[in-house]
Parts: structure tokens; sequence; C-alpha cells
């Protein structure tokens, strides 16, 4: 039997974590090490931060933030948002990280999962995947932050990013964020 894992994911703006709905009608909700802190001392197994405006404002993720973090928790953490080299990589995860994750900047060079994977692992490497259910019926990807469609298949461009050694993939569903419908049971049982 798989082990279930408690990984809060927290959405970060100007330094503050936010929560939406379906990506948008954004509000702060606290500070992220603080929220990372209580959440680590609440039994998570490990947390997630994401910039989720560093790629649209063209700008590197919070290393700084990144270090604070580590100060605190003693759980591993994952860390996205604007890493589009592997320069922004090392960069995270030597003020702490444990593992970065690329959505936008993997798929427009898909090349930069392999470099990250040939240089840490694929343990390192986390691409997320945030996809919107068309009319059609499939699952498309989108990029900078779900504000951008692409011609990316959710499933096969999950398959594409594991075989580039992409050890994990984070999926979100467009469609879901926020609401309190519960999860894309219907995306995970294609898989």
């Amino acid at each position: 039997m798989v082990a279930k894992r408690i990984i809060p994911c927290l959405d970060v703006k100007e330094g503050r974590t936010v929560k939406g709905i379906n990506f948008v009608g954004l509000q702060d909700v606290g500070d992220p090490v603080e929220l990372g802190a209580y959440y680590s001392a609440c039994g998570a197994d490990e947390l997630v931060y994401l910039d989720i405006s560093a790629t649209r404002e063209g700008r590197g993720t919070f290393t700084e933030l990144v270090r604070k973090i580590s100060g605190r928790i003693n759980i591993p953490f994952t860390v996205g948002g604007g890493i589009s080299s592997l320069d922004d990589a090392s960069r995270l995860l030597d003020a702490g990280a444990d593992k970065i994750s690329i959505n936008s900047s993997a798929i427009a060079n898909p090349s930069l999962i392999d470099a990250i994977a040939g240089k840490y692992g694929n343990q390192f490497v986390v691409v997320a995947i945030d996809a919107r259910l068309m009319p059609n019926g499939c699952w498309m990807a989108t990029t900078h932050g779900g504000s951008r469609p692409t011609d990316k298949e959710l499933f096969t461009w999950a398959l594409e990013a594991q075989e580039r050694g992409a050890g994990e993939i984070l999926f979100t569903s467009m469609d879901h964020d926020g609401v309190k419908q519960g999860f894309a049971n219907e995306a995970l049982a294609l898989l």
C-alpha cells in the first residue's frame, strides 16, 4: 500500500502567502515562513512554495525567503517560480531548498529538465503542470500562472517530463483550484 503524505502547497506573491479561486481573486493569508513552520509543527511531510508571479514579472524567485524558510522548518520543501536556468536552480538549492519546481520554463525549454536532473538527479526536479479541461475533453497545460494556453496535452507532457528526468509531477487543475469541490479525479482516472 502506498503511504499517504501531506504536502501543503503555498502560493507566494510579493513575499506573502495568497489563496484564490481558479488562479484569480488572490487574498493575503499570511507570512510564508510562519505558515511553513506551522504546517511543519502540525506534521506535514513536505512543503511546496510557488512564487506565482515571478515568471509573469520576468524575475527570479525569492532566494532570501528560501534561506529564511530553511532556517525555520525541518521538513523537505520544494521551491518554484521564475526558475529558467541551471544557475537559478543551483542558487535555490544552495539557499536550502530540497527540490525545485519548473513549469513555464520547462515548456519553453524542455532541455532544462535534462540539465537540472543531469547535474543534481531526478529527485531534485519537480515539473509543475497547470492544466485546464477543454471543451473537447482534453486536459491542456498552461504557462505563466495559468494565463497562457499551450499546445501541450497534460498526459503527453507529463510523460515527456518524466522521460527527461522529472522525479515528480505537480499537477494543478485550474478548474478545481480553490473551489473546495474536491480533486480533479476525472483527470487522475485517465492515468
